[in-house]
């Protein structure tokens, strides 16, 4: 029954895992709010679920596996900004977090600090098996810390959210998802092609460059909304330049 459960499930994560990047892509190419667009941020959102739901079962058959421990913290940083970002499009109106939201928010933060002390075991106790799993543990953890940081400012009154706070969040949620989706392709493909003797710094860069590239892909497209919505103001390379040469003058 074990087995049976763990094949089906590993089948499902499959199947999510490729939904998950083509929704992805076509709700990042298409219209933001048209039908597209929802539709396929809809299927994105449910096969990430899936995706956590089986990477659970992964853990609940194999509790004492560090494996499936450390892909544990992986689902949950990867579910999280896919479920608070959904839940942004509930608060067009104003930031009116529910304790679902609030409890997620601690959730994801506790769940990095486990990871930190995770990272700090094996780093004190390290094993040729593990590999750098250590430095995935805090870099992930960290992520997981700053997700939580970042929203419970915002929950808990301590910050005050900017104008059109529910689209930037909603879009930079998803984006960070998404990154999670690529993230897990690379890291199931890319090691398939490396020879035996790959330094291990390559595999940390399997894990962690899909986050760096698409997060400045991230930022560029939200630095270009802010700019539509007259929130930020448009980049003027000639202006610059002028200064720059102003500058020189000065001197």
């Amino acid at each position: 029954m074990e087995t049976l459960i763990y094949k089906a499930s590993t089948a499902v994560h499959v199947l999510c895992g490729i939904l998950s990047l083509l929704a992805g892509l076509v709700a990042m190419i298409t219209n933001k709010g048209g039908k597209v667009h929802n539709r396929a941020g809809m299927v994105f959102y449910w096969s990430m679920f899936m995706i956590f739901i089986t990477t659970s079962i992964f853990f609940i058959l194999y509790p004492t596996n560090l494996k499936y421990q450390f892909f544990l913290g992986i689902g949950i940083v990867s579910f999280y900004p896919n479920w608070s970002g959904k839940r942004m499009l509930a608060m067009k109106k104003g930031l009116i977090p529910t304790l679902a939201d609030k409890v997620g928010a601690w959730s994801i933060g506790i769940s990095g600090i486990c990871m930190w002390a995770y990272g700090v075991f094996l780093t004190i106790n390290p094993a040729k098996q593990f590999g750098s799993l250590n430095i995935l543990f805090f870099i992930f953890g960290t992520v997981s810390v700053l997700n939580a940081y970042g929203d419970l400012r915002l929950y808990l009154g301590y910050a005050k959210p900017e104008k059109m706070h529910w689209f930037f969040a909603h879009a930079g949620k998803m984006m960070g998802a998404y990154t999670a989706a690529i993230t897990a392709f690379c890291v199931n493909i890319v090691p398939r092609f490396l020879p035996d003797n790959t330094p291990s710094f390559m595999f940390i860069l399997t894990w962690t460059a899909p986050g760096v590239i698409l997060g400045i892909l991230s930022a560029r497209i939200i630095k270009k909304y802010k700019v539509k919505f007259k929130m930020a103001e448009k980049p003027n390379l000639s202006a610059k330049l002028k200064q720059l040469f102003a500058k020189k003058e000065l001197v």
